[in-house]
């Protein structure tokens, strides 16, 4: 005779309450955080972003918005893109600004961009003060110097670091605390936003946007971000 041992299991969800529960001095925050909360938290950065998609296109107003992609197989993967990214995002800024960076897919500047998904996926991996230093980045001229080392001389046209602390200054200001410029600017260099111009000798930092970070940035732009 077999014997059903299942009965006898324990279920998934409550074997892993439990063993959350277990762990020393913080499993029952941990418990309630995961199991009861989650869901509270996810929703609440759904209707974050969706308020934010509202707030765009009525900032847009009807003959920058094309309706007819709000219908397409591609808004549904964009929309299920955002939920996936913003479901348990810790930073209420991060989630209105994907929010409105998803309104921008439908407008008429961007709606017939085969490459969208990509940006938004793109842009999905930067804080909210990233994405508003790459449109700070993203609005400075490139400018042409020359650097000399010796009987060297290089020509650079470059957005230089100087350039980007100068319009940083100008404001507004779009950051908390203290900007830490050349980490944040590491950070936008590992994503392939902007790239580092090489340079002889000890020279000023120098950057060009990538072609990635400036379709990017034209979707930041029309976000109003």
């Amino acid at each position: 005779m077999t014997t059903d041992l299942s009965r006898y299991v324990p279920e998934g969800v409550t074997w892993i309450r439990a063993a959350v529960s277990c762990i020393p001095l913080v499993g029952g925050a941990l418990d309630h955080l995961i199991f009861d909360k989650a869901d509270a938290i996810r929703l609440k950065n759904l209707e974050t972003a969706i308020q934010a998609i509202s707030d765009q296109v009525n900032a847009a107003g009807e003959d920058s918005i094309d309706k007819s992609w709000f219908e397409s197989t591609e808004a549904l993967a964009t929309f299920k893109i955002m939920s996936d990214k913003v479901s348990y995002e810790s930073s209420p800024a991060k989630v209105d600004a994907i929010g409105r960076i998803v309104a921008a897919c439908g407008n008429k500047a961007h709606s017939a961009d085969p490459e969208k998904i990509s940006v938004v996926e793109h842009l999905s991996r930067l804080s909210a003060v990233q994405i508003k230093l790459l449109s700070v980045i993203a609005g400075i001229a490139p400018t042409q110097k020359k650097i000399s080392t010796g009987s060297l001389e290089q020509t650079a046209v470059a957005i230089w670091l100087s350039d980007i602390v100068s319009a940083l200054r100008a404001g507004p200001q779009f950051w908390s605390g203290t900007l830490t410029i050349d980490q944040e600017l590491e950070v936008l260099e590992s994503f392939n936003t902007i790239r580092r111009v090489q340079l002889m000798g000890p020279s000023e930092a120098a950057y060009v946007i990538t072609a990635i970070g400036k379709r990017a940035a034209g979707y930041v732009r029309t976000a109003g971000l």
